[in-house]
Parts: structure tokens; C-alpha cells; sequence
């Protein structure tokens, strides 16, 4: 016979927005049970109360709080920017790989500029200054796949402390999911990570992470 318990748990962990509810407090328990009653019911293939729900959600509550948590606090060491960007995508192709190995050596790429580039199974992406893009289209010789522009980047610097802690990267990308911005590219080191997004969205992105210790729970 299957159980209540587990399958509430799987609907739970698969529901961030009633995760975070339960976790913190403030999910009406009554109304989550009726709502997935029905969906309990067609998966135990019985039939099931919605105080029943209600007991097993209490207990779930219990068992989340006692986990490492899904979302934490990162305590931000530093926030840098910088746009306008272009973002030029190209097949992953040998040609273009050779390309990219001696783009260095054929054209001079300041400190302030922005560059960074990313080789996938199929593409190649290069997020740069918008002021150099034209001189790496001229070179390369290929054309693009696409190319974006009007594009910024915001570095969320972090710090090494938090290289073994789960979901510190989902805890900064939730920060932005749930303004509804849109992510053109990521980049990521060891300590810190980079949004590229439209530079329309950049007040509003810069305004979320303001204050080194600001909390993320609050933000979203």
C-alpha cells in the first residue's frame, strides 16, 4: 500500500513556492491539503482526508527544518558591473575554436574591457565589451550565429567560505528568477557569479543584491 506521507513529501519538494511557505511558517495548511488532495488520492489510489494532509504536512515541516536549507543567507563581500556588452555566438566548430586560441595574440583586450568566453558541445559564446565586438567579428571571419547587444553584467563576488555550501549559487539565482529577469549568460568562478542580462533589467538587478549582508530570504 502506498503511503500518504512520502507522496506529500514528493509533491512538497517538487513546489519551491509551498516549500518556502511550510519552512517558513506562513502556508495555510487546510487550503495546500484540499488543493492537492485530489493528486494524493490518484497516486495512493485511495482515498485520503484533508486532516490527514494537514498532520502529514505538520510532520513534513518538522523534517524540512532539521535539513540544511533549501535557501540561506550569502553574505555578499562585493558587487561590480560593467556594459554595455554584446554577446556573439558561434557554432562550436574547429574553426571557430582555432579562432578563439589565438584571438589574444591578434587583438589587444584591456583590462577594464569585459571578456569572457564559454566553449559548449555545440556553441561558442563570447561575452565582451560592446566596444571590441565589432574587432572579434573581424577577425573571427564567420559569421555569427547571433549576435546580443545592449547587455550588462553584474559580478556577485562572495567569497571562498561558501565553495562547500549547498544551493549557495540557487540561493543568488533565485534572487533574479523571481523578479522575473531574464539571463542571457552566466559565468561563475570559484568565488563569485555573473549575471549577463539585458541592460534595461540592470537598475532592478543591482537594487536586489544592494547591502552586503542584505537578506536573500527577504529579497524574493
Amino acid at each position: 500500500m502506498i503511503k500518504i506521507h512520502p507522496i506529500l513529501r514528493e509533491i512538497i519538494k517538487n513546489d519551491l513556492e509551498a516549500y518556502v511557505a511550510l519552512v517558513n511558517g506562513y502556508m495555510n495548511m487546510s487550503s495546500y491539503a484540499a488543493t492537492v488532495k485530489p493528486i494524493v488520492e490518484a497516486k495512493t489510489k485511495k482515498q485520503v482526508t484533508v486532516n490527514s494532509l494537514v498532520v502529514s504536512l505538520s510532520r513534513l515541516k518538522n523534517e524540512f527544518e532539521k535539513e540544511k536549507p533549501l535557501i540561506h543567507d550569502v553574505d555578499i563581500l562585493n558587487i561590480t558591473s560593467k556594459l554595455p556588452l554584446s554577446d556573439i555566438i558561434y557554432e562550436s566548430t574547429n574553426a571557430s575554436i582555432a579562432k578563439l586560441e589565438s584571438l589574444h595574440k591578434n587583438i589587444s583586450i584591456a583590462r577594464e574591457d569585459f571578456f569572457t568566453a564559454t566553449v559548449g558541445t555545440s556553441e561558442l559564446s563570447i561575452v565582451c565589451s560592446s566596444g571590441i565586438a565589432d574587432k572579434i567579428i573581424k577577425y573571427f571571419s564567420i559569421k555569427p550565429k547571433l549576435v546580443s547587444e545592449n547587455l550588462a553584467a553584474i559580478c556577485i563576488s562572495f567569497g571562498g567560505k561558501y565553495s562547500d555550501v549547498p544551493n549557495t549559487l540557487f540561493s543568488l539565482f533565485l534572487v533574479i528568477a523571481r523578479a522575473r529577469i531574464n539571463i542571457e549568460e552566466i559565468v561563475s568562478t570559484h568565488s563569485e557569479l555573473i549575471f549577463i542580462i539585458a541592460e534595461k533589467d540592470f537598475g532592478k538587478a543591482i537594487s536586489l543584491f544592494s547591502g552586503a549582508h542584505k537578506s536573500l530570504l527577504e529579497s524574493i
